[in-house]
């Protein structure tokens, strides 16, 4: 069953499009009507239609009696078309990360070759249950920034007809570059500990969290110092009520490791002048001017590993294409 979050005929508009840029100015024969319709279980009139627009538009030329074709003139040579897929499909917002490491990567393709296209995927015209993303498969190659646990299985089979490169999350079956919390935040928490820090708060990532205790843990231990349970928060309010009673019962950390955006705790901690000598550790991505900060700031070498992404999308079955670790820098601020 098709999980489609966009009318009939646009999810066809963009499969014809997506064909199109793959015959690199070839007139070449549109699949009939009648497997189109097949494919997206609907009625072939609805496949009528939006095809009817495509050859008013000038990308496809009908022959009577002889089928459907691409026009060469209108389609050009575009010798490659790679998809970014953002989370499950349907982000309508971008973190300041996540437009850091597809600006650079992105901007590493383009430079390559002129003829490159880039295409943002959403993903309610593709997903099929038993199938996957069999409209994907025409593409170049895919891009996909941190995808949901239970879209992986579905990516392997996908990654298989077409070169998929996965950012942000480890997934066991195609190239993929992810962070390793356990060291960063063993990183993080054993400089504020060398600093004279002695009552750390982390605020967990939405993933690899038991990686990311781990790392504040093991720095407590080394340093003799207690990391307890309620010292994990999130970012929600009942964790910023947490915050004020550890702060109303005289526990104020005097560091916090943030591995998220920190905009909910702002407020409080720029008004509270219990937090005035507190060390923090933010992501230099998700410092803000509204944020008196003070502490470390760090994140990944986008730049340095943008290269790496966009060999493994043009390279897909190079040996080096592996799953990667990519690079932590730590700065004092």
């Amino acid at each position: 069953m098709v999980q489609s979050f966009l009318p009939a005929c646009m999810r066809i508009r963009h499969y014809v499009l997506d064909w199109l840029s793959s015959t690199e100015g070839s007139g070449r024969k549109l699949p009939s009507s009648r497997e189109i319709a097949a494919r997206f279980n609907v009625s072939q009139p609805t496949v009528v239609k939006a095809l009817q627009e495509l050859i008013r538009e000038g990308f496809l030329i009908n022959l009577p009696r002889v089928g459907i074709f691409s026009n060469p003139d209108r389609v050009g040579s575009r010798k490659k078309l790679w998809g970014i897929v953002l989370g499950d499909g349907r982000w309508s917002y971008l973190t300041g990360e996540a437009v850091m490491v597809i600006f650079r990567m992105t901007e590493n393709l383009m430079r390559r070759d002129s003829r490159y296209r880039l295409k943002v995927i959403t993903m309610g015209e593709t997903m099929d249950e038993e199938e996957g993303w069999p409209e994907l498969s025409m593409l170049s190659g895919i891009f996909w920034w941190i995808p949901e646990d239970e879209m992986l299985p579905a990516i392997g089979k996908l990654a298989k007809t077409v070169p998929v490169v996965v950012v942000g999350k480890q997934c066991d079956e195609v190239p993929c570059f992810c962070r390793d919390y356990n060291e960063e935040n063993y990183r993080i928490a054993s400089r504020m500990l060398a600093d004279g820090c002695r009552r750390l708060v982390l605020v967990k990532p939405d993933m690899e969290v038991e990686a990311a205790i781990a790392g504040v843990e093991r720095a407590c231990r080394e340093a003799n110092a207690d990391f307890p349970e309620g010292c994990v928060l999130g970012n929600d309010s009942a964790s910023l009520r947490d915050l004020e009673r550890m702060v109303g019962l005289g526990m104020t950390p005097d560091g916090i490791i943030f591995n998220v955006p920190p905009q909910e705790y702002i407020p409080m901690l720029n008004e509270n002048p219990a937090f005035a000598d507190a060390v923090f550790y933010c992501d230099a991505a998700h410092i803000t001017g509204e944020w008196k900060f003070r502490g470390y700031t760090g994140g990944v070498d986008y730049d340095g590993i943008a290269p790496f992404l966009a060999d493994c999308l043009e390279h897909p079955h190079d040996k080096k294409c592996m799953k990667q670790i990519v690079p932590f820098h730590l700065e004092h601020v």
